[in-house]
């Protein structure tokens, strides 16, 4: 039996754009619409009840990708964001992203496919632009550690720079002189943030 996650790659777009042409979503061009359409036909794709009341349904499921729950930080976020959804009675579900865009998206796909209430997703690698359209699809999704234009009331972030700045000032406050910086070899904007307003705050103060 077909599946919507079939007829997407069929289609050649994501599963979310299939979801936005099963709801008529108006934001949809129309040649994606047909070409979403037809490969529905070829396949025999036929949505089911639950996934036509997608949208409206109220899961007890929340969806949560992070980059590595083994990882102390998201392992620890992940611990925090259950213990809140066990005292409104809602479960959770992970995906790992890895910093990895396929990997990120399939991970939020797959959310998508069963059908959770609301998304917390933790993505670095996909552009804004993916991620926007799954947005729009899905009121009740956040991001966190990242800051999406157009979205920024539903996005928890820091000022990597700004507190990298302000931790080396201090540290030269104090008097010291050779300081270090520890940063991460993943290639997201975190590490090149943080190490920037090191350097700065290096260099305005000679």
């Amino acid at each position: 039996m077909a599946t919507i996650k079939d007829v997407a790659r069929l289609a050649g777009v994501s599963v979310a754009t299939v979801s936005r042409v099963i709801h008529q979503s108006p934001q949809t061009r129309p040649e994606t619409v047909e070409t979403v359409r037809q490969a529905m036909r070829k396949l025999g794709y036929r949505p089911n009840a639950a996934a036509r009341t997608l949208v409206n349904k109220k899961s007890k499921a929340i969806g949560v990708v992070v980059a590595d729950v083994s990882d102390p930080f998201f392992g620890g976020l992940v611990k925090h964001v259950d213990n809140v959804a066990f005292l409104s009675g809602q479960q959770l579900l992970i995906g790992n992203g890895y910093h990895d865009a396929e990997r990120e998206k399939q991970a939020i796909e797959l959310l998508i496919e069963n059908q959770v209430g609301a998304f917390i997703i933790h993505s670095k690698a996909l552009d804004d632009t993916t991620l926007k359209l799954f947005a729009e699809d899905y009121p009740a999704m956040v991001f966190i550690n990242r800051c999406i234009k157009g979205l920024e009331s539903r996005c928890i972030f820091l000022d990597n720079y700004r507190g990298a700045y302000l931790a080396t000032e201090h540290l030269i406050s104090q008097g010291h002189r050779e300081i270090g910086c520890i940063s991460s070899n993943h290639k997201i904007e975190d590490s090149w943030q943080r190490t920037r307003g090191y350097l700065d705050a290096l260099a305005a103060s000679g």
